[in-house]
């Protein structure tokens, strides 16, 4: 089930046949990565990332193993998704292995992957049908780090548990949606190529703009949050180090007949998603991971 872009989990990437120097890998990360989805099922990924004085390199090969995606596709279908930082240039590049080509754009375009922009009225249009129909509440956030530390595939780790409720009232049906997503986190600074990969996020979210501490270990549950870090900086300032394991769970609550004395809730799994740091590689990263086909064309992306 290859998307065809390969946008969505990783952002984008820039081929090695693009950069002046080749990439031989300061400190390359492999992680066993598992994903349950509603509706998709199972999956399961190896994702390498690898980071050097050029910039982030990452790829992610995932294989849908659900019982459902086997019989829909006759097969075990794969997906990749190849993607590159490159800091010098201040650019973001997609392999598109599916379209045969390059997607090349500036860091300025981080934070709108899509590259899609609406008309200005039709946006106007679609805010005030949503604020009229939808009263949408604060959103709640709660983090906890524990000063104990737990061995993590030989490494003492700090754990962390953070919470994120976000809830939309439909006034018309007079029902509720609730988003729960809850992540636990094990860091450790002690993780060789732990500088490489701290020095090269502060460095990314100055050139983009974007918060730093929202690329770090809590980056899958803070995709869920839109707004500032400032009411929860202080707290994710405790969480130092590289993500050895991770646990993130999103649930949706669905209740109805919210002005009766009996509403109805419906509960149900949305997402689980478990991701291990298998190994670390330094100075040993393999080029061909991150390579595209020297045929593939290159194309810049639409402002």
């Amino acid at each position: 089930m290859g998307t065809k872009s390969g946008r969505g989990f990783l952002y984008l990437l820039i081929l090695f046949f693009l950069c002046a120097a080749p990439c031989h890998g300061d400190a390359l990360f492999i992680h066993d990565y598992k994903i349950r989805e509603y509706l998709v099922g199972e999956k399961e990924a190896e994702l390498a990332i690898a980071y050097t004085d050029e910039g982030m390199f990452i790829d992610k090969n995932t294989r849908y193993t659900g019982t459902w995606m086997k019989r829909f596709f006759g097969k075990v279908e794969e997906n990749r998704e190849t993607t590159h930082f490159l800091l010098k240039k201040n650019q973001i590049c997609e392999i598109d292995w599916y379209g045969d080509k390059i997607i090349v754009f500036p860091f300025a375009k981080l934070s709108h992957v899509t590259l899609i922009k609406k008309p200005k009225k039709e946006t106007e249009e679609l805010e005030e049908f949503l604020k009229a129909r939808y009263r949408v509440s604060e959103p709640r956030f709660s983090i906890n780090s524990f000063p104990e530390k737990e061995k993590i595939n030989h490494y003492l780790c700090q754990r962390a548990e953070a919470s994120l409720r976000l809830e939309t009232r439909d006034v018309k049906k007079n029902a509720m949606s609730v988003t729960l997503v809850n992540q636990k986190v094990w860091v450790s600074d002690e993780v060789p190529g732990f500088d490489e990969y701290d020095d090269f996020h502060k460095k990314l979210g100055k050139r983009t703009g974007l918060d730093a501490q929202r690329l770090g270990s809590l980056s899958f549950l803070l995709r869920y949050w839109k707004g500032s870090l400032d009411p929860i900086r202080e707290s994710l300032k405790d969480i130092r180090g590289y993500p050895v394991k991770s646990i993130l769970t999103v649930e949706g609550q669905y209740t109805k007949d919210t002005d009766k004395d009996s509403p109805t809730t419906h509960s149900f799994e949305i997402k689980e998603e478990l991701m291990q740091l298998r190994e670390v590689l330094l100075n040993k990263s393999d080029k061909s991971r991150f390579e595209a086909p020297a045929d593939f064309r290159v194309v810049n992306a639409t402002p």
